[in-house]
């Protein structure tokens, strides 16, 4: 074997630890689960469009943290929008009442991160919503603000009015403008985000909206002046809050079968 020779073999040689460790990392990288309720929480408020979900994680080969949970939810007819997590509610126990039996006890979190275990299996309540949306609605609620501020600080002030006012009737129709769901199919994927490699499993998820329940959807926008003058008008003796009954959906929810 000549110098030459000797030196290529050495050098192939070099490039085998590397590719070992890139090889073992891919098979022992996290591979994680996404297991979900059988039905979804479908809704429309002042918040814009909601989507909240029962979400278990399992995962394999090694702890992950996830930083971040989205949903490209698309209709049959090809509208898509995204929905991100806005907060999460973990169930801790249950309660025991005479009256009542087992209560389950939940604590809010706050969405910032969430680690998964291979010795646990990290279930939580998410609820989703439209952050294009409401980013869009600050903006709006910003402007009227200042100007609530501006009457309260010059009173008597004439709440009624200001729920009338150019500026709300705005916020009103931007609320209204939103509202997306819409008889038929969709297809939900399930976007997770990790500063650290990982494959997912079970990812993908269908279900459908009959125009029964778009139609019970739709009735909620007819509770959206109520829902802010809930908010405006108790500070002005004499004014009472009316209950709002915000309508929801609970479709069936489907694995998709690749």
């Amino acid at each position: 074997m000549s110098l030459l020779d000797l030196a290529a073999v050495v050098g192939a040689l070099a490039w085998i630890p590397p590719i070992f460790v890139a090889v073992r990392a891919w098979h022992t990288r996290p591979e994680i689960r996404v297991i979900t309720q059988p039905a979804p929480e479908i809704g429309f408020t002042t918040l814009g469009p909601i989507l909240n979900l029962r979400v278990a994680l399992t995962v394999t080969h090694k702890d992950i943290v996830i930083t971040g949970i989205r949903l490209n939810v698309t209709h049959e007819s090809g509208e898509q929008s995204f929905f991100s997590w806005r907060g999460i509610v973990q169930r801790m126990g249950t309660m025991n009442y005479p009256q009542l039996g087992a209560v389950p006890f939940e604590k809010e979190l706050n969405v910032l991160a969430m680690k998964v275990s291979q010795k646990d299996v990290e279930e939580r309540f998410i609820r989703f919503q439209n952050l294009e949306f409401l980013e869009q609605k600050t903006v709006l609620e910003g402007t009227s603000l200042k100007k609530l501020a501006y009457l309260r600080a010059a009173p008597p002030f004439d709440g009624q009015s200001f729920l009338k006012s150019q500026e709300m009737n705005e916020i009103y129709s931007y609320i209204k403008q939103a509202f997306s769901w819409k008889p038929g199919g969709y297809r939900v994927k399930i976007l997770l985000e990790s500063p650290d490699a990982f494959t997912v499993l079970d990812d993908e998820y269908m279900f459908t909206l009959s125009p029964l329940q778009v139609q019970n959807l739709s009735d909620n926008l007819n509770r959206i002046e109520q829902s802010f003058a809930n908010e405006i008008l108790p500070g002005i003796e004499g004014e009472q809050p009316a209950q709002i009954a915000w309508a929801w959906v609970y479709p069936e929810m489907q694995k998709v079968q690749e």
